[in-house]
C-alpha cells in the first residue's frame, strides 16, 4: 500500500509541475507573439516614410558629363544632365535649385532651373546647361573637378490632377 500511495502522489506532482511548465511556456510564446506583432507593425510604419521621401523629390537628375567649349572671345563648360521623373504621375513642368558637389562633397556651383516640357512617369529627358569663364571661380572648380554629383533641391513639380 505505502508503494502505491507513493506512486499516485508522484503522479500528482507530476501533473502539477507539467501544468506550471505548460502556463510558463504559454507566457513565453505570448510575449514573443507580441514582440513579433510589433516587429511587424514597425516594419509597415517605417515603410510609409520611405514612400513619402520619395515623393518629396519625385523629379532625379543624373550627371552625365561636362565638355569645354571655346568661344571667339569666351571659354565654358557644357555640363550634360539627364532628369528623370521618378513619379507615377505626368508633369507638365518642374522647377528647382540644381546644386553641383565636386568628389569631395564640397558645392561646386548652384542655381536654379525651369523645366517647361511635359515628363511621363519613368521618362528621361537630357539637358545641357553651360557655365562661362566670366564666373571664374565656378569655371575652375568644374575643370579641377575630378567627379561631379548633382542635384535638384527644393523640387516643384506642376501636374493635371
Amino acid at each position: 500500500m505505502p508503494a502505491v500511495l507513493f506512486i499516485s502522489v508522484c503522479a500528482v506532482f507530476a501533473e502539477v509541475k507539467t501544468e506550471e511548465r505548460l502556463a510558463v511556456l504559454e507566457k513565453r510564446v505570448t510575449k514573443i507573439e507580441k514582440r513579433v506583432a510589433g516587429i511587424e507593425d514597425g516594419a509597415a510604419q517605417s515603410a510609409v516614410p520611405m514612400l513619402q521621401t520619395q515623393s518629396a523629390n519625385p523629379v532625379g537628375v543624373y550627371f552625365k558629363g561636362k565638355k569645354q567649349v571655346a568661344g571667339q572671345a569666351k571659354l565654358g563648360i557644357k555640363l550634360y544632365l539627364e532628369f528623370k521623373n521618378l513619379s507615377p504621375r505626368r508633369f507638365y513642368s518642374f522647377n528647382g535649385i540644381l546644386v553641383f558637389k565636386n568628389e569631395a562633397g564640397a558645392v561646386i556651383w548652384s542655381r536654379p532651373y525651369d523645366h517647361s516640357e511635359p515628363l511621363g512617369p519613368g521618362e528621361k529627358v537630357e539637358v545641357s546647361v553651360g557655365i562661362l569663364s566670366d564666373q571664374a571661380k565656378a569655371y575652375l572648380k568644374f575643370v579641377k573637378a575630378r567627379s561631379i554629383t548633382v542635384s535638384l533641391e527644393k523640387q516643384e513639380t506642376y501636374a493635371a490632377e
